[in-house]
């Protein structure tokens, strides 16, 4: 943790402001605090450093389904292969994010897992705070130690622990409909967010009514899924009830068997049809296995259409700047920008 964090720091229970409560010693501003403790100037409620990184969850007891989904996402963010070609790319795509809006501003990876995302805006000239809860913190910490702009946080996204209307750009790739309430925690982030600050996400989606469905942008070269809707609804419905049944199953299995069970799943992601059965069309092997676990491994997993998605940033002061295009599956997502008080 470097000793600039501090000072974007709250008490994730109560909002107070945190101070350094135990601190074996001062250490220069540029260098790491490894292990030390923070306390709230207001409830006095203790938060260890360890590792290089803050832990600032609220203490109250960890739910099942929340352990179980924290714990899958760290064993799968740890066998991630890294930063991987085309990350750049995929990143600016994804977030609809221009690359000149990084340079020089303070930047939020809501759901950061091993960093991948995190690396791309840092390469763009951003200081990113990268928060998650899972032990995939390892790998950012790691790479922390020699990035003087990159924080890394473990952090309840339910619970931010971060002044208000801080970022000035925050962005979650897939990651708040793994929380307890999707809502909840889009709320949560979008208040870190300053005003004329922007606000990019993107979750899973579903079918939902075929007059919302007939409206998703897609992506060039699926002219196919325009000319046929209502069979491209259809395949979507199937597909979710049969991850619905799977789901049934492997939530509750441990993640070792969860894995090894991916890897025959993973082969039929290159089999012209039945590919649009499994979770990842990724042409990378290992992405494939990692994103098939990634779906059918935690507990929380809700799926939302960007109706439903478009209406929260209007709840929560945004202005819609751009919609996400995709393929067959729905993935809504967007861009907004929030609006001056």
């Amino acid at each position: 943790m470097k000793l600039s964090l501090l000072s974007m720091l709250a008490c994730p229970v109560c909002g107070g402001d945190l101070k350094f409560a135990a601190l074996e010693a001062y250490p220069r501003h540029d260098a790491e605090v490894e292990e030390a403790m923070l306390a709230c100037k207001l409830c006095s409620r203790e938060y260890p450093v360890t590792g290089g990184v803050p832990r600032l969850r609220p203490p109250n007891p960890v739910a099942r389904a929340t352990a179980k989904t924290r714990d899958a996402f760290g064993w799968e963010w740890l066998r991630y292969p890294g930063s991987l070609p085309g990350d750049k790319e995929t990143f600016l795509e994804e977030t609809m994010l221009p690359p000149d809006e990084f340079a020089g501003k303070l930047v939020l990876d809501a759901g950061c897992g091993m960093g991948r995302y995190s690396a791309v805006a840092l390469s763009l000239g951003a200081e990113v705070v990268a928060v998650d809860m899972s032990e995939s913190l390892q790998r950012v910490a790691a790479l922390a130690r020699s990035q003087p702009k990159l924080h890394p946080v473990e952090a309840d996204l339910l619970h931010p622990p971060f002044k208000k209307g801080l970022f000035d750009v925050a962005y979650s790739q897939g990651v708040l409909h793994h929380t307890a309430d999707t809502r909840a925690a889009f709320a949560a982030v979008a208040a870190l967010v300053k005003p004329r600050g922007l606000l990019s996400v993107w979750l899973y989606g579903k079918a939902g009514r075929f007059s919302d469905f007939a409206t998703n942008p897609l992506k060039p070269g699926r002219d196919w899924i325009a000319r046929h809707r209502r069979l491209a609804w259809w395949i979507v419905l199937a597909r979710h009830a049969v991850s619905d049944f799977v789901r049934a199953f492997t939530t509750r299995m441990p993640v070792s068997v969860v894995y090894a069970l991916c890897r025959p799943l993973t082969w039929l992601g290159v089999v012209p049809g039945l590919k649009w059965f499994t979770y990842s069309v990724d042409p990378r092997y290992r992405v494939r296995l990692i994103e098939n676990f990634d779906w059918i491994s935690p507990p929380y997993q809700w799926h939302h259409t960007k109706e439903e998605l478009l209406r929260w940033y209007a709840e929560e002061g945004f202005s819609v700047i751009n919609v996400l295009a995709h393929g067959l599956v729905p993935k809504p997502g967007a861009l907004g920008r929030k609006n001056s008080k």
